[in-house]
């Protein structure tokens, strides 16, 4: 695979570096994608549980599936 076909690989993948799962999924659902105001209360434990089947973490890191 040339280095230019990897790079886009992983940055189609690759989202950022989180302390948490929970931290990862809150900023996903904040992010203006969601638009979900802000007198929304979320379990985002939960949630993270539930929307991690669609993603993987390594050492910190988060990836889409």
């Amino acid at each position: 695979m040339e280095f230019q076909n990897l790079y886009e690989y992983v940055n189609n993948f690759y989202y950022d570096e989180f302390n948490s799962d929970e931290d990862f999924v809150q900023w996903l659902y904040e992010d203006d994608t969601f638009n979900i105001p802000n007198w929304i209360v979320i379990d985002w434990e939960a949630t993270a549980r539930s929307i991690m089947f669609d993603y993987f973490e390594s050492n910190g890191h988060h990836f889409k599936s």
